[in-house]
């Protein structure tokens, strides 16, 4: 998590929040709390400080459904989850495509929607969408732009990214059915829903 004076973003696994860390970390002097170092609590929620968000503008990453599965997936499969971070045996498309987890997730970073997410920055958009949110907080010069420009990805994982390679089209569909929430927020932020042709 990263909190400033006037906002708080929450680190969301797998939308790139590696990179979004390094994002904050050009601007220093907007933060306040940072967990930057690589442990779970970089993943720490916003129940969690309470105390240190209430009242700010709050923040959160989000990425296109059918790639934050695979990626969750790819992840799950070579390290594990907290606490054990014992490798998981992958999942079959078909279960994929029918979990509710995505949702889950959103839920419980949200707290069951207690906590309403202003703004949110899209994985596929991140630097269009960080300046955006920067431009709330501080002027922008066209050297940060520039910075936030320059960013490569952080901590990618190496996979066959191609989802018609691990998905058909009906699964995809599936992951929206079963996942309303992400659904209605894609519709939201990204004018439509991902389709495999």
């Amino acid at each position: 998590m990263v909190i400033g004076e006037r906002f708080a973003w929450a680190h969301l696994p797998k939308t790139g929040g590696s990179a979004t860390l390094e994002l904050f970390k050009l601007f220093p002097q907007l933060i306040v709390h940072g967990d930057f170092e690589e442990s779970n609590a970089k993943h720490t929620l916003f129940r969690e400080r309470e105390d240190q968000v209430s009242g700010k503008l709050l923040a959160m990453n989000l990425r296109r459904l059918p790639h934050w599965v695979l990626s969750r997936a790819q992840h799950v499969a070579r390290w594990g989850v907290y606490p054990e971070y014992t490798p998981i045996q992958m999942d079959s498309p078909k279960k994929l495509s029918e979990s509710p987890f995505p949702d889950s997730r959103l839920e419980i970073f949200t707290d069951g929607g207690r906590f309403r997410i202003d703004r949110w920055l899209r994985m596929e958009h991140l630097g269009e969408d960080f300046v955006a949110l920067l431009s709330e907080l501080t002027d922008v010069a066209d050297t940060d732009r520039h910075r936030i420009d320059e960013l490569q990805p952080v901590n990618a994982l190496t996979y066959d990214h191609e989802l018609e390679h691990w998905f058909t089209p009906a699964q995809v569909e599936s992951m929206y059915e079963h996942n309303p929430t992400w659904a209605r927020l894609e519709r939201e932020l990204y004018g439509d829903l991902f389709r495999l042709e």
